[in-house]
């Protein structure tokens, strides 16, 4: 497939860190990504990329980038309450759209994004791509093929420090910790995305939340030393009813310093799956529990055995990040198919991220209106 040319919105530090220059590796190796140009409003980031790339158009105006008829795909990294009207946007001058989550910061919003997208002819799809990892795709398999049998139960864990507390931050985190961000919004998607893949959508919410450092001083970059008032909860757990009675619980916050538990562990009728998070760590364990053979235990799984001359294909270490997400979505488009992260899943995450702060506002248990199908092979 010919590389799809994109123009990044926003030069933050998740741009900094991972986007730009994983779209650049990608073009220059010749695989699906092509950075045409970014657009950014900031000084610091046009220095920034005057610095490191100064090769690639800067557009201070975002509709200027928008007329380029090179950029076919917008990578929308604006804060969570600019996403809806930038992309749509964006779908309005006929650009496909890759979203950070979350996709709107209101149904109503998300809607909106999904209609005008059907309208123009153009996919959008939604961070997280977690769910085209590899290892997450096999753990999502196993459970689709019953490998623990019938599952009642999920424990996940989304939470840690926040964004004042990294050593490396490189721009303001303030926005974090105001509405429309938060634990729930920025991290519990990633658990969420995983859990919808393998169990479908959510039906119901309950949850308590907390504000439980209601100031933190910032570590680095250019606010380092300022405190922020956070004015959003910063520590919330959820409890997910997925019906036929599945549920599962995540922890949503920013008051894990550090873990060395598993990020998730799926409970079922005759096994357990443990998903770790440390790279030192296998990225999953099997539990099984076989009454017709007596054999009870857990087991790592290694990739088939071809003798001891030949090389284990997936031994080593998968290496894969966001950007090897972002090339699947482009495969995605050029097929015409419909992405894993799918802009009907990602409205499906923000509706039971927006419900579970309902649900703890009002001490109730909150009906989820949305669903979505699962595609994509996974």
């Amino acid at each position: 497939m010919t590389a799809l040319g994109v123009g990044v919105l926003g030069v933050g530090d998740i741009a900094r860190n991972l986007y730009v220059p994983g779209i650049i590796e990608s073009g220059r190796t010749g695989r699906e990504l092509r950075l045409v140009g970014v657009s950014t409003r900031s000084p610091d980031g046009r220095a920034w990329m005057a610095d490191r790339y100064p090769d690639i158009r800067v557009y201070d105006d975002y509709a200027a980038m928008l007329a380029d008829p090179e950029i076919e795909m917008v990578v929308n990294l604006t804060p969570p309450t600019e996403h809806a009207r930038t992309t749509l946007a964006a779908i309005r001058a006929g650009k496909h759209v890759f979203s950070e989550k979350p996709i709107a910061t209101t149904i109503g919003d998300a809607d909106e994004v999904i209609a005008a997208a059907a309208a123009a002819g153009v996919t959008v799809a939604c961070a997280p791509v977690i769910g085209v990892h590899p290892e997450v795709r096999q753990a999502i398999e196993w459970i689709h093929r019953g490998a623990v049998g019938s599952v009642s139960m999920v424990r996940a864990r989304a939470s840690h420090p926040g964004p004042a507390w990294f050593p490396d931050f490189t721009t303001d985190p303030t926005w974090f910790y105001q509405p429309g961000s938060g634990p729930v919004l920025d991290v519990a998607v990633y658990p969420l995305h995983v859990l919808c893949l393998m169990l479908g959508p959510v039906q119901r919410v309950t949850a308590l939340a907390a504000t439980s450092h209601p100031r933190r001083e910032i570590r680095s970059g250019p606010a380092k030393g300022e405190v922020v008032d956070v004015t959003t909860p910063d520590n919330v757990h959820m409890v997910l009813d997925f019906g036929d009675a599945r549920l599962a619980s995540i922890d949503a916050t920013w008051n894990a310093l550090s873990a060395r538990g598993p990020r998730m562990e799926v409970y079922g009728d005759r096994g357990v799956l443990n998903m770790y998070s440390r790279p030192e760590d296998p990225p999953y364990e099997l539990f099984i529990d076989d009454q017709s053979t007596g054999v009870r235990g857990w087991l790592q799984t290694e990739p088939p055995y071809r003798g001891s001359l030949m090389p284990v294909l997936g031994r080593e270490p998968v290496r894969w990040s966001f950007i090897d997400g972002l090339e699947d979505v482009a495969r995605s488009i050029a097929a015409g198919a419909t992405p894993v992260p799918s802009a009907e899943l990602a409205r499906h995450i923000l509706d039971i991220c927006l419900s579970a702060l309902r649900s703890a506002e009002s001490g109730r248990v909150v009906e989820l209106s949305t669903t979505f199908s699962r595609q994509g092979g996974a």
